[in-house]
Formats: structure tokens, sequence, C-alpha cells
């Protein structure tokens, strides 16, 4: 198989290890199926930072290699003593402590490529001085810049002096079963999935949208999945003190880390719920949903239209737009050719948000044909 040659190295943010949750996002998806589907020798460096769980079970063969700790001179003893034999370096986001790491890899290894995923959101870019010279010097010695959001993409194309490639946030199917969701067996529920009750996720504008539809939607029921902010609790509180009735019909199942029964709680749904007043690119949360087969109620994060394909398969709401989030949901719920919206939404998300063709795409920007 071509490339079994190949050494990759994914590189922790920050001063910290990767997250056994990572190993299950792109930052983990993307070197595991560099190893899998193409031959790749692939660790991911950092600090320990978790007991990675998912790492025999979900991502099976993918290597970690653990620093003393998270610091930028762990990172660059690391790369001093292995750059050499580094055929790609992946690193996350434009963060000032991945510039000595990539400044002595091309040192060491000018053939060597770099690709960095910017993780970037408009508030963040916006702030970056762009003209600074360590800022620079670290963009120019990477060889593959890429953004997950098409919109952040083309910002980004325009305002700075390198080429921003997208690669977006992918789905990878951990089950034995690849087959398309049944259509038929979906339930009337609305879903979200995420951290409930952060000021990032919105939680309260999907509970008060829901309250404010549900009389006239009365065979619908909202699911939430996912851990609770300890100061999210009196909300909930109040919020079921003010609608009893509602009690019944909203449902908090906690966070789900078996992939495949998350993945169940997608396929029974019909609409997916995303109120964030920010996010990092295209969330991971969207291409899960696709995948399932659920049509999108979205606030208007960066990536809005990409993730509701320009409104095909989804609606659209501003940020902290309540009233605006509640016709949304209301408008997907009874809409009448709602069965032909959700397998358009599958397909949708096979064709744009397939993680295997994404990383195979990925795999010829970084190494461009070398065998």
């Amino acid at each position: 198989m071509e490339g079994k040659s190949k050494r990759v190295v994914a590189l922790a943010p920050y001063e910290r290890g990767w997250s056994n949750v990572e190993l299950i996002k792109d930052c983990g998806l993307i070197p595991y199926l560099l190893y899998k589907n193409h031959g790749c020798t692939v660790s991911m460096v950092g600090a320990r930072g978790d007991d990675y769980s998912y790492l025999d079970k979900y991502v099976k063969g993918l290597e970690m290699d653990f620093l003393p700790n998270g610091s930028v001179e762990a990172k660059a003893d690391y790369i001093i003593e292995n750059a050499k034999q580094i055929d790609a370096l992946i690193l996350r986001g434009c963060y000032s402590s991945n510039f000595i790491p990539a400044r002595l890899y091309k040192q060491l290894n000018p053939a060597g490529h770099i690709y960095v995923g910017l993780d970037a959101n408009s508030h963040w870019m916006d702030r970056i001085i762009w003209t600074d010279a360590d800022f620079i010097e670290f963009m120019d010695h990477c060889d593959v810049i890429a953004t997950s959001c098409i919109a952040m993409q083309r910002h980004l194309n325009e305002k700075w002096p390198w080429i921003i490639e997208h690669i977006p946030n992918g789905y990878y199917n951990f089950g034995s079963s690849n087959t398309p969701p049944d259509f038929n067996v979906k339930e009337n529920v609305i879903v979200t999935v995420g951290r409930l009750g952060t000021s990032q996720k919105a939680t309260e504008v999907l509970l008060d949208s829901f309250a404010l539809i549900a009389e006239r939607i009365p065979d619908w029921n909202l699911k939430l999945v996912g851990s609770i902010e300890n100061d999210f609790h009196s909300f909930i509180d109040s919020y079921f003190d003010l609608y009893p009735h509602l009690k019944e019909r909203i449902i908090f199942t906690g966070p789900i880390e078996e992939r495949e029964a998350l993945a169940e709680q997608y396929r029974k749904a019909k609409v997916f719920a995303l109120p964030s007043t920010f996010e990092g690119g295209t969330p991971n949360v969207i291409s899960e949903a696709l995948n399932a087969g659920c049509v999108i109620a979205v606030t208007e994060i960066d990536a809005y239209a990409e993730a509701i394909d320009y409104g095909r398969c989804g609606i659209s709401a501003g940020i902290n737009d309540m009233p605006g989030f509640a016709h949304a949901l209301l408008a997907l719920c009874t809409n009448e050719n709602l069965f032909d919206l959700l397998k358009y939404a599958y397909q949708y998300g096979q064709n744009h948000f397939h993680m295997e063709k994404i990383v195979a795409k990925l795999y010829y920007m970084i190494f461009a044909g070398e065998k």
C-alpha cells in the first residue's frame, strides 16, 4: 500500500496532553485513518492527560507517545530527537506554543511536511495579529493550512497571504453496520448533544424555544444528551417550575460515551438542534447528525450555511434569537416534506462529511503523490 513508510506525528496543542474524547474527533481520527487506510506509522504526542479508554476500543493501532509534561521545552526536545524520522508533523491551531516545534522541525528536516488545522472561528481569527514576525514565520513553515468551515476559509483567504484549505470535521462510523438510517422508524424527537448549560452551547435558548412551540407540536419530544454544568441545574429546576407539563416531554440522558449508543440517539431523532453562540469551524455533532439523517436547526455560527447546505436540509436563526430558533424548530417539525428532507440530509452528509474521503484528500495534499 502506498505510504507504508510515512511517519506522522500529531503534537498536542497548548501545554497539555490529548484528551480521551479527542481520539474520536478529528484530532485523533485524522492520525488514525492515516494509519488505518494509508499505511502510515502514526503517533499522537503530548503529556499524559487522560485514561484513554477509547484507544483500544475505537482507534486500535494508533500509537501514543507521552512526554514528561506538556511544556514547549518538552515538545522541543521530542522534535530535536525525532525530527529526521518524521515525514509529517500535524499541529492543531496557530498557537504560540506550536511556533518553536515547527521552527525546529523545519530546521532539522527541511523536506518534512507540516499540516496545521486552524480550529478557527471568526472571533478568534480576527484577533490574531497576522503581521507579527513569529506568526508569519510559523505560517510560512506550514505546508498545508486548513479550516473546517468554508465561510472561514473564504474569509481567511481574502485576509491572509497564505492559501487556506477546507478540511471539514467529518463522521466516521465506529460501529459494525454502515447501512443508511431507517427513516420509517425515526421518532418525533428533537435532539441536541453537547456540554449542556455552557455559555457556548446556549442550552437555555433551546429549552425556551421548545416551551414556546410545544403546544403546536404535541407529539414531539426534546432529548438533551451530555453532561450538565453544575450551575445550570438551577435553570432546569426553575424551567420545570414554570412548565411542569413539559417534564414528560423533555429527557436529559446524561453523557453517552458508547459511540454506537450515541449514534442510536441520532438515528431515532428527526431534528438536530444546535443553538450555540460560537463553534470552532463545523462542529463534529453536525456530521454525526447528518450521517443519521437528521435535519438541522442551527444558529448562525460561522459554519451555519455549510451545516444546512444553504437551507436544503435545515433552517438557521440568529445567535441568541430564541423566537427565531423556535420558528426554525417549528418549521422543520411541521414540514410536510420532512421525510424527503431527512433523506437529503443523509445523502448530503455522505457526500461532504465522510471522514475516510476527507482523510484521503488530506493524505494527498500533505504528501502530493510521494511514494
